[in-house]
């Protein structure tokens, strides 16, 4: 690929990891790099959590959220900003009443599959030159024709620090004891999601986003994008 920037809809880059490896930040600074779009599928579902919160649903009732799914319209700026019904949602998604609560809804099979067709609606979108998605299941299922997939790879124990570290400068609670636990738990329950759970596919470029600076990763990661 000559131009990395060409108006090409299909091309798409699919950044996949465990909660905490990193994979948001590198996909945003390499969808910015690329004058490409960037899609936080993760955000997409903190905002159904969201949704679901304010009209006071069972989040584990699969049918409720799908009604109320089908009478809503999820959609995102070329940023990854999260818009439901043509509103703006930030601060909203990041609440630990969300972070608590997102897994409930996620691990709905028919609400992932209604939310993945939403998601893959932003390939028609004409203006779109291309796309970097993150996720769990962003090269498996959201996007599996994607031009490149990346598993990004990070230790457990790493992936705790950094969630504390942030947290700290967020003025958030920082306990590294439970970071670690809540996260090992979160990686235990996406195991479970058959073919959605976090894995490196095959064909995939494997990303030690332990070892390197941001830079480094993004350098790594644009030099993978102009190999296609």
């Amino acid at each position: 690929m000559s131009e990395v920037n060409q108006p090409q809809m299909d091309l798409v880059v699919a950044i996949d990891g465990q909660s905490g490896s990193g994979k948001s930040t590198l996909a945003r600074r390499l969808a910015q790099s690329l004058g490409w779009a960037y899609l936080d599928s993760g955000a997409w579902y903190r905002a159904l959590t969201w949704m679901a919160l304010q009209q006071g649903l069972n989040l584990k009732d699969e049918q409720e959220i799908l009604q109320m799914l089908s009478q809503t319209k999820i959609t995102s700026q070329s940023d990854g900003t999260v818009l439901v019904d043509g509103s703006v949602l930030t601060e909203e998604l990041r609440t630990p009443l969300i972070d608590v609560s997102v897994s409930d809804v996620a691990d709905h099979p028919m609400v992932r599959k209604a939310l993945t067709l939403q998601m893959q609606m932003l390939l028609a979108q004409k203006t779109v030159l291309g796309i970097v998605a993150d996720g769990r299941d962003a090269g498996s299922i959201i996007f599996p024709q994607a031009a490149l997939k990346v598993f990004v790879k990070v230790p457990l124990e790493t992936r705790a620090k950094r969630r504390q570290a942030q947290n700290e400068m967020a003025g958030l609670s920082s306990n590294y004891a439970q970071i670690l636990g809540s996260l090992s738990q979160r990686d235990e329950r996406d195991a479970g999601r058959g073919t959605s759970a976090p894995r490196a596919l095959p064909g995939a470029k494997v990303l030690e986003n332990h070892s390197v600076t941001v830079e480094q990763a993004i350098g790594c990661l644009l030099n993978w994008v102009k190999a296609l």
